[in-house]
């Protein structure tokens, strides 16, 4: 067998990857725009956690976030970790975009 045969490594070609990367961004993006909608819509989550009382539910929103960026700011919090649950939310995201998406074919709304 040659030396050069057997040092050959597979590659995905560059036009793959780049696909990939756009449709996963396409993605995020669906789901982040998708769960924007359904927080805020007149019957979205908050309207239904806290009946009309829209304020309450941004309150409540408002604090949460602010909780999660506390703690995601804490010096405890490795960066490593940090790294692994921030590519667990933008998957997360992109898995609520092709749930969206597929709501959107299958139903023709969200």
């Amino acid at each position: 067998m040659d030396m050069e045969q057997a040092n050959t490594k597979f590659e995905v070609p560059i036009l793959a990857q780049v696909l990939f990367g756009f449709a996963v961004s396409v993605l995020v993006l669906v789901g982040i725009a998708g769960s924007i909608y359904k927080l805020v819509a007149p019957e979205g989550w908050v309207a239904q956690a806290f009946g009309q009382s829209f304020s309450l539910g941004a309150a409540l929103l408002a604090a949460l976030l602010g909780a999660a960026a506390l703690v995601w700011a804490l010096p405890g919090f490795s960066p490593g970790h940090r790294a692994r649950v921030a590519d667990a939310v933008v998957y997360g995201f992109a898995a609520a975009g092709v749930l969206y998406l597929g709501q959107l074919l299958v139903i023709g709304s969200f």
